[in-house]
């Protein structure tokens, strides 16, 4: 398995890299991400990030089937499992993307699916204020 991060090609505006957030509750997110990733990838994942004056996005790219687009916003929902097959013992407990989200509300932000254009899999976007209220 292949994993890449860095910036994004328009990452940084040169003033610097800072945010203002909680580390342990971004470091929860963006495991969550990763490790789902992971999970549903073929061979390739991919992680970037853009820091500009007003917000921060981070990116979690993979080379799996995708999410069906009609699925994207309940994808979610605490407890969803999307494949039927998979048990709690195997797939967990359908908490980890309901997670995600709530800890990105919490940062002021939004949490979002998409197909990525790049690996063909799906494309898990994060993107909040750069400075907190």
């Amino acid at each position: 398995m292949t994993v890449e991060h860095g910036p994004s090609r328009d990452a940084l505006d040169g003033s610097g890299a800072w945010v203002e957030a909680e580390l342990r509750y971004l470091h929860r997110a963006l495991q969550n991400l990763v490790s789902n990733a992971m999970r549903h990838a073929e061979s390739r994942v991919r992680i970037s990030y853009q820091v500009g004056a007003q917000r921060c996005r981070l990116d979690v790219e993979d080379d799996g089937p995708g999410v069906p687009e009609e699925a994207w916003e309940r994808i979610f929902t605490p407890f969803l499992r999307l494949d039927d097959s998979r048990t709690r013992a195997s797939g967990g407990h359908g908490l980890g993307l309901s997670i995600v989200r709530r800890i990105t509300y919490w940062h002021s932000g939004r949490a979002q699916i998409s197909r990525s254009e790049a690996l063909g899999g799906a494309c898990f976007t994060l993107i909040w204020p750069r400075k907190q209220a």
